[in-house]
């Protein structure tokens, strides 16, 4: 028996789910979020809002040690930076929880699965359970974390990014296993702590998903601050053994074993749709993520899916970009929509963005392609800061001198990323770009400058010759 009906049934709170709840509302739908943990789903609680939190204190904490004016020991609280973690981590779950209410955005506490294409069975964390339609449904049910084969996480000395995160001191030696956006964050959190850290890659780069140039200059960057970096290296073995752990390594030469205080392995993130009953509404599911059309819409009408379970790229940005797009869709507004550019961040130190092609991704790709490349030892906001080991590349087309790509590793790398995402959206050209006035002294001058570095025009850096540091 229905128990009641609604415009719009959200499966999950993560960023896709309240942010297409919060826009059902304002387009006067009435509007049901289902969430069976924490509001906020991984981002907030267990990644984005906990780590960057962290990341901070502990940039700050190396600001400090390196600054060559000033002198003497400094004695960090561990358990004081812990503690602030958790603060701005309940703060921004509470701010989302008054949104959704001061939508009116209804929020139920349970767990739901699918009936029929337009129904669902929800049951509360009371134990009470109730049947509810919705004209429309979204599926907003998040991702699950898999780790290698072999490996298995204790949450002691064998930790996840989650563990990584609770810990009660800091380790004297740490693992991280995998050297994409999660293992160079959390490589540098904790060298900066005073960690002698570890970092291992089986791919032949650290962060294989970005430009050559930009992972050449990243290990080098680490290995300067006294981490050790493999690459080409498997972990095919994790055991804690005394107040340890022996992990053993699978190398171009053979096997080696190598023991830490703690490892955090970083594991790999899959679409999850537990307890879904996603075949009762019609819906095939696969690893890579429920298959959907304009507007996020699925093969079966009325029932859309975002964010992580639409599969990747598995960042919140996208799920928030998704969730709006789907609801526009359902009002008419934006009928062929969905987001067009995701761009990637890392939050390490330093930072990357990236967004679109690079130059070797448009030769595949079959274009004529040009490159513009500006080094920030070049940028007088970089000089002041001391901080000039980044660049800027833009990778463009020769013919129509539309954007086709942008990476950037630097000071906020995560931020200055947003003019290239701009810039491919609106279709902006090259020379519409060189016509922009960016402010002085800004580390955004440098995407102007990079733009005129493709035709040899940079002012504050003679043209480059040659390549930068690949990786081999």
């Amino acid at each position: 028996m229905i128990a009641r009906q609604c415009d719009l049934i959200v499966i999950g709170g993560g960023p896709g789910g309240y942010a297409s709840a919060v826009r059902a509302a304002q387009r006067g739908m009435k509007t049901l979020l289902v969430e069976r943990d924490l509001l906020g789903g991984t981002c907030l609680n267990r990644g984005c809002v906990p780590t960057k939190t962290f990341l901070e204190d502990t940039l700050t904490i190396a600001a400090v040690r390196n600054a060559p004016y000033l002198k003497g020991e400094m004695k960090v609280n561990f358990k004081r930076i812990m503690e602030r973690k958790n603060s701005v981590v309940e703060g921004a779950r509470e701010g989302i929880a008054a949104v959704l209410r001061g939508s009116g955005v209804e929020t139920v506490k349970g767990e739901a699965r699918f009936i029929g294409p337009r129904t669902v069975h929800v049951k509360t964390h009371g134990g009470e359970t109730q049947e509810i339609a919705g004209e429309r449904i979204i599926i907003a049910t998040g991702a699950e974390e898999r780790f290698e084969s072999g490996l298995r996480v204790d949450e002691n000395a064998i930790l996840s990014t989650d563990g990584a995160l609770s810990l009660g001191s800091v380790p004297r030696t740490l693992a991280v296993v995998g050297a994409g956006n999660r293992g160079v964050e959390f490589a540098s959190m904790f060298n900066h702590l005073g960690s002698q850290v570890l970092l291992i890659e089986k791919e032949r780069r650290v962060l294989p998903r970005e430009h050559r140039w930009l992972s050449g200059r990243y290990r080098k960057i680490l290995m300067g601050r006294r981490m050790k970096v493999l690459r080409r290296t498997k972990v095919v073995g994790a055991a804690a053994s005394g107040h340890g752990v022996i992990l053993t390594l699978e190398t171009g030469w053979g096997r080696e074993e190598v023991k830490v205080d703690k490892v955090i392995l970083t594991g790999h993130r899959f679409p999850t749709y537990e307890g879904l009953h996603a075949e009762a509404a019609g819906l095939s599911v696969t690893e890579k993520g429920i298959p959907s059309g304009e507007g996020m819409q699925t093969g079966v009408e009325g029932i859309y899916v975002v964010g992580d379970a639409a599969g990747p790229p598995y960042v919140a940005h996208k799920a928030i970009g998704q969730g709006i797009a789907a609801v526009e869709h359902m009002v008419g507004a934006d009928p062929d929509g969905r987001p067009r550019f995701t761009p990637n961040c890392v939050y390490g130190d330093p930072e990357i963005g990236s967004v679109g092609l690079s130059d070797d991704e448009a030769k595949k790709a079959g274009y004529d392609f040009r490159t513009g490349t500006f080094y920030l030892l070049a940028n007088g906001r970089a000089g002041t800061m001391g901080r000039g080991e980044g660049l800027i590349i833009i990778v463009s087309d020769a013919a129509t001198d539309l954007v086709l790509g942008v990476h950037i590793m630097g000071p906020r790398a995560s931020e200055l990323i947003s003019l290239g995402v701009m810039a491919m959206q609106q279709g902006l050209t090259l020379g519409q770009i060189r016509k922009t006035v960016l402010p002085h002294m800004t580390f955004s001058e440098s995407f102007f400058e990079a733009a005129l570095a493709t035709s040899g025009q940079a002012i504050h850096m003679l043209p480059q010759a040659g390549q930068d540091e690949a990786e081999e």
